[in-house]
């Protein structure tokens, strides 16, 4: 795509552009390349503007940046809270609609929780706002296993061995098909719930419709 050409005028399609447009492209840099590819003359390469462009929008890269960490907090945790919300107040109709989330992905991208979680080795700032989020989801989950009746301490520990549990899943990248992710499922529940109700459901596909079936 060739640049625009960098005027003075307010109508300039440069300015065009907006500070969602800026978000996804550095969005996008994070997750395929990191934070070492989230350079202002990439982006606007990617947005097909000139540099000059961003400074309409944003006063230096760090602003751009706290805003990719907000996309983060609401884009890859909101489903999570509206699933749960949506599914209370039945503790295991939550939990499914947890899964359901987690593993259709749909709305919540793991390679984004990666990319923030490597941007937090070497940003106070990302660290930050990474530990509040992760407690945040980490009572979410508590929630549930309190729903689903399980006393305070014990809720809380199961929350956090859920949630350990799949970030050291998505952190080490573990190569399965959509199938097996889903036929596993059922004994992941029994491990982490106690419940095996869906230990009779042999294929992936009928999985698949308990999970979407738990929203409604």
């Amino acid at each position: 795509m060739a640049k625009k050409e960098m005027t003075t005028d307010p109508n300039s399609e440069d300015r065009g552009i907006t500070r969602r447009d800026w978000v996804v492209a550095a969005r996008n840099a994070l997750i395929e390349k990191g934070i070492s590819g989230v350079r202002l003359r990439a982006l606007a390469e990617t947005l097909g503007v000139t540099t000059g462009a961003f400074y309409w929008q944003y006063k230096n890269l760090e602003e751009l940046l706290e805003d990719v960490r907000q996309d983060w907090a609401v884009t890859n945790t909101t489903p999570f809270a509206e699933a749960i919300e949506a599914s209370a107040p039945d503790g295991w109709k939550q939990y499914l609609s947890y899964v359901r989330v987690l593993v259709l992905e749909d709305s919540f991208n793991a390679r984004y929780d990666n990319a923030i979680r490597d941007w937090a080795h070497n940003s106070v700032e990302t660290a930050t706002v990474l530990r509040d989020i992760e407690l945040t989801r980490i009572h979410q989950l508590q929630s549930v296993f309190e729903n689903m009746g399980f006393d305070t301490k014990e809720a809380a520990i199961r929350a956090r061995v859920t949630y350990f549990h799949q970030a050291g899943y998505n952190a080490m990248k573990i190569v399965e098909s959509r199938e097996e992710r889903l036929a596993n499922i059922p004994y992941y529940a029994k491990i982490l719930t106690d419940r095996v109700d869906l230990l009779g459901l042999d294929t992936p596909e009928k999985v698949k419709t308990c999970l979407l079936s738990s929203s409604e």
